[in-house]
């Protein structure tokens, strides 16, 4: 059995599951048709003519594709470049576990590989089948946009549930899914920051405050940060606080950061109670981390493997100074929660332990809690934005394309409630 681990990077996991795969002595490749903006580990990646062709075959299309002439020319280059690549797979490969939006012929091989019982496992990371209309990344585009950007989401949907073998998603982002699917919950994100070198700190490292908060968002209106700043300089009226935005700044000097301070804050309008990238760093390195979210208090309410919840402070958007303010006061707190979060990454969500999980769906070997039914979802789950912006959008997108345009006839009791919350 061999595996291809592909073909987009997010938050370094397809490295650390390879990592997994590799401690349990199973075959894997990484396959990367785009450029991981964060870097990667060049020994754990797989390079050769094919996938160097596809790449720049891929590059010059995305670079000319507003050029008519140059369109024509890229097109088909483009897309012979990555069906010859896409054949070697076929012929190399027994399992394909792909993660967000990764194709190489716009889906168009999944038939393909079904057709030679090949198993596909598709993991979902959110705004990949999440609709765009409760989506914040998406915060600025027309409604004619969003509308156009759902039905190719709801598209994407339909096509990876009809031929994929298994699909790894979650609740706050399976509204369009109609058939079961794999809960992530039991498996988390696999997590192996054992290469960190934080480098030039201080042993006895001084703060310019009593109390260092940071915040990376990688895009400030989902997260939330005018709202966070806002409340930090609220507090800093009351608290000696050193407060720290990263933003275009190195890996190395995000690590460094988070070594240096208290806790961090992650984000304010959270699709669920997960962890992302940045707060697997924050925990690995022991220290709190802050998440809150509209549903947050539901996405583990019916989940009984507790210790597979992560342990970050939560709560709701308008609870955030109450979050911050326990953590100013209370230094065992403090601790306790970065300790907790440091034991959760290592245990729970180390590369072995997520490897094993998939190992197991590979083999069939899948126990019933594992399967959940998208059609008992009836919460909007929305990200990145306040229930006021969301609601004010819905009634200008509803007025303007129609209930319709939400695309959730299979799911008649989450229609009726997005409807009911957006009047």
């Amino acid at each position: 059995m061999r595996i291809l681990l592909g073909l987009n990077e997010i938050s370094n996991d397809l490295q650390n599951l390879k990592r997994g795969f590799d401690s349990l002595g199973i075959p894997s490749d990484i396959i990367l048709l785009n450029d991981y903006k964060f870097g990667v580990d060049e020994s754990l990646i797989t390079r050769n003519w094919n996938i160097s062709l596809a790449k720049y075959a891929i590059k010059m299309y995305s670079k000319y594709k507003k050029t008519l002439l140059l369109k024509h020319l890229f097109s088909p280059f483009s897309w012979l470049a990555r069906f010859i690549l896409f054949i070697r797979c076929l012929l190399t490969y027994d399992v394909f576990i792909l993660m967000a939006y990764s194709r190489f012929l716009g889906y168009k091989e999944l038939p393909i590989l079904k057709f030679f019982n090949k198993k596909i496992i598709f993991q979902v990371m959110g705004s990949d089948f999440r609709p765009p209309y409760l989506n914040g990344s998406f915060v600025g585009r027309n409604i004619e946009d969003i509308y156009q950007l759902t039905l190719e989401t709801k598209k994407r949907v339909e096509i990876i549930e009809k031929y994929a073998s298994y699909i790894v998603s979650y609740k706050a982002a399976s509204h369009f899914q109609t058939l079961p699917y794999i809960d992530y919950r039991y498996f988390g994100l696999p997590t192996d920051y054992s290469y960190i070198q934080i480098k030039n700190i201080p042993t006895s490292y001084y703060k310019k405050q009593t109390i260092k908060i940071i915040h990376a968002p990688t895009n400030q209106v989902a997260k939330g940060t005018p709202v966070i700043l806002e409340v930090i300089e609220s507090l800093k009226k009351k608290y000696d606080i050193e407060f720290v935005l990263l933003s275009d700044i190195s890996n190395q000097e995000v690590l460094y950061h988070i070594a240096t301070c208290d806790f961090a804050i992650d984000q304010l309008y959270s699709g669920g109670g997960y962890m992302a990238g940045f707060s697997r760093e924050v925990a690995f390195l022991k220290k709190p981390i802050i998440v809150t979210g509209y549903d947050m208090p539901y996405f583990y309410d019916d989940f009984e493997d507790k210790e597979k919840i992560p342990p970050v402070v939560c709560g709701l958007p308008e609870e955030l100074e109450d979050l911050i303010v326990r953590l100013l006061k209370d230094k065992q707190y403090r601790i306790t929660m970065g300790e907790k979060a440091y034991q959760f990454v290592t245990e729970q969500w180390n590369q072995v332990a997520v490897a094993q999980q998939f190992q197991r769906l590979i083999c069939n070997n899948i126990p019933q809690e594992w399967w959940c039914n998208p059609l008992e979802n009836e919460r909007l789950w929305h990200y990145g934005r306040s229930h006021q912006v969301v609601r004010e959008f819905l009634k200008e997108y509803i007025a303007e394309k129609g209930k319709y345009a939400l695309l959730l006839k299979h799911n008649p009791q989450l229609e009726k409630n997005i409807l009911n919350f957006a009047t």
